[in-house]
């Protein structure tokens, strides 16, 4: 296994390790990059309470680190388009009730816009849960501006439905020019209940944006 500037070990592929660890690993790894936490595709808001718990065990253990903020933007009237064999609507849910949790609620393209980029500032950790490549993108020319050298992104599907969140992320780096290196990646279930598999991938921002 290889160390990167986190202090991340790249894992094999293979190893198993669920979702909660996924995310908490991310978290871990952000410990030393400035910024807040944000979150795209939230559904009923599982992957959120473990950003917030593992900000709240950070805090405790290490002071200095400060107080981040959690950010979990979500329509909340599911898949706007089809993933795999998942229909439009799929994930539709209400707002889920988190203290310490400022939900940005909407369509991408509505919510994120120069006013949350205020609240929100500079991005330590984006967890990027959108499915499609279409929102995807979105969340990512939104987030170029706040991100800085060190700041993770990690994809949850990111081979899902032929590659959406693959392609997004290519697109987005060829239209920006910042500089990423993959970090780690971890094997996952199908997220649409297709037959491809799926994997889980963490990127770190190398150059200023």
């Amino acid at each position: 296994m290889s160390e990167t500037p986190t202090g991340v070990r790249k894992p094999l592929i293979n190893v198993p390790i669920s979702r909660e660890q996924v995310l908490r690993l991310a978290v871990r790894s952000a410990v030393r990059v400035p910024g807040n936490v944000i979150e795209f595709g939230v559904a009923e808001g599982a992957s959120t309470r473990v950003l917030r718990s593992e900000l709240r065990n950070l805090r405790r253990q290490q002071p200095k680190v400060g107080r981040r903020q959690l950010f979990a933007c979500d329509s909340f009237e599911g898949l706007p388009e089809p993933f795999e064999t998942l229909a439009p609507g799929t994930f539709a849910c209400a707002v889920p009730r988190i203290r310490n949790v400022e939900f940005v609620v909407g369509y991408f393209d509505d919510t994120l816009d120069d006013a949350l980029a205020g609240r929100v500032g500079r991005v330590a950790l984006a967890s990027l849960d959108a499915d499609l490549e279409s929102s995807t993108l979105c969340a990512l020319r939104w987030l170029t501006p706040l991100l800085g050298h060190g700041s993770l992104l990690l994809y949850d599907e990111f081979d899902g439905d032929g590659g959406a969140e693959r392609r997004a992320h290519e697109t987005w780096t060829r239209e920006t020019g910042v500089v990423t290196r993959q970090v780690a990646e971890f094997l996952r279930p199908t997220a649409g209940f297709g037959t491809e598999s799926d994997r889980r991938v963490l990127f770190q921002v190398v150059n200023e944006t």
